[in-house]
């Protein structure tokens, strides 16, 4: 039996984050983990963390191939 095990390089995390403050201004993020720290460490109270879709790549692919 043939097994396979493989892991992408590429970081897991592909969203990008916005941190938005009360005062309407925002700060985008590359990770939660960052958005997190900016929401515990700002001056200015967030008011929320909007998840933000990443850009497919515009060439189409179809399985392993």
């Amino acid at each position: 039996m043939k097994s396979f095990e493989g892991t992408d390089p590429r970081p897991y995390d592909r969203h990008r984050y916005r941190v938005q403050f009360r005062d309407g201004s925002f700060k985008d993020t590359g990770s939660y983990a960052e958005a997190t720290d900016l929401w515990y460490a700002s001056r200015i109270k967030p008011r929320v963390i909007e998840v933000l879709q990443t850009e497919k790549p515009s060439r189409r692919t179809s399985g392993f191939g």
